[in-house]
């Protein structure tokens, strides 16, 4: 059986895109768990911070975390943490100033935009393009971003299913005590949730906790941004901010691994502001990640489908091409010259308007086909 968008040659019909098509949009989604045992803890048999599993870099920039060794070919990328410092903030960085503010930069031009007098607009608790003047909590100044694979996000992240546990302890006992975040309260289908003004798409406002009932997606109780399209996660760790990493702790020379680390033993803890002021980019990124316990969130999958009806009327495709359907001028399939002719259906090939194949689908048994009966194949093409 074979039919087109024309009726130029024998054993084609045409398809009625109008009455025989429909699409559809299927929603598939996969629960992502990244546990402590991957991002923050030894699971390849390195101790913190140098683990097998997480590559660091030269420029010192950022580091990426892998699902395996990352020297292993079967190793998959997870996700990039670095991290950024607003260079009109109220306190100025001492370390690795311009990088600091260039990752800063590079992120909210791309993820916050630009305001009406073309100047960045900063990550800030509101979701506006005119946010307050007032640094931190309106405008937030230091910022964890962690840039998840698009191998875990897929589509998007799905929302309201996005939470991470985060440790406030010190450095030899992170997870003494813990806090966690969530978009739980984020629908789908309620847009006053969530905000969709970021030129990356929607994103929705981390609250404490994991309760379905936040009272607002944008007040200066938040403590974070996850971007759903783009797969990006902005920690906050500003002044007055603490829920997130706790009391950081730092100190200039403090022997970790042949170091300066912040969040290590230190006799005078300093907060995570000093600690994005004072340390490098890779000691924030490293030591960020060591604070976390777990990450979960709900991949999405968008599956397009058209199904096409294809229709056999009671007339229509009751003689095969096939050579081997006739011998000595007589079809072989009937017994009594005077009955009707009759076909075994086996598949439905769809062409284009120049009858030129593109799909074929097989049928799971031949389906008999003659005068006496009439035959809607229905065939979906998932893209």
């Amino acid at each position: 059986m074979a039919v087109s968008n024309n009726d130029t040659s024998k054993g084609y019909k045409p398809i009625n895109l109008a009455t025989d098509t429909v699409s559809t949009e299927t929603i598939l989604c996969e629960q992502i768990p990244l546990t402590g045992t991957l991002i923050s803890a030894s699971a390849y048999g390195s101790a913190f911070p140098s683990q097998s599993n997480i590559k660091f870099f030269t420029s010192g920039y950022n580091i990426e975390c892998y699902d395996y060794p990352y020297a292993s070919s079967s190793a998959t990328d997870l996700f990039t943490i670095t991290a950024g410092h607003a260079s009109g903030s109220d306190i100025t960085a001492s370390a690795m100033v311009t990088e600091k503010h260039n990752i800063y930069r590079l992120f909210a031009q791309q993820y916050m935009g630009y305001d009406i007098n073309q100047d960045v607009v900063p990550f800030n608790v509101t979701g506006v393009l005119n946010p307050s003047d007032n640094w931190d909590p309106v405008k937030i100044s230091n910022i964890l971003f962690i840039d998840f694979s698009r191998v875990l996000v897929k589509d998007e992240i799905r929302k309201g299913s996005f939470k991470i546990t985060t440790g406030l302890g010190n450095y030899a006992t992170p997870f003494s005590s813990t806090a966690t975040f969530s978009d739980y309260h984020v629908v789908a289908s309620d847009r006053s949730t969530y905000k969709d003004n970021s030129p990356m798409g929607e994103y929705g406002f981390l609250q404490k906790g994991t309760s379905t009932t936040h009272t607002a997606n944008n007040t200066t109780s938040s403590f974070g941004i996850i971007y759903y399209q783009a797969g990006l996660l902005a920690l906050y760790a500003s002044a007055g901010i603490t829920e997130v990493f706790g009391a950081a702790q730092y100190t200039s020379g403090s022997a970790l691994a042949g170091t300066n680390s912040p969040w290590a033993f230190s006799a005078a803890p300093k907060t995570a502001q000093e600690v994005w002021l004072s340390a490098s980019i890779n000691d924030i990124a490293n030591a960020g990640r060591h604070r976390i316990q777990n990450i979960e969130f709900n991949n999405t999958t968008k599956l397009n489908s058209t199904v096409y009806f294809c229709r056999a009327n009671h007339n229509e495709f009751n003689y095969s091409s096939n050579p081997s359907y006739t011998s000595g001028s007589q079809i072989v399939v009937k017994n009594v010259a005077s009955d009707n002719p009759s076909t075994y259906i086996t598949s439905v090939g769809l062409y284009n308007s120049q009858n030129e194949m593109l799909a074929v689908g097989k049928l799971s048994e031949p389906l008999v086909k003659s005068p006496s009966n009439e035959l809607t194949l229905r065939v979906r093409l998932d893209y």
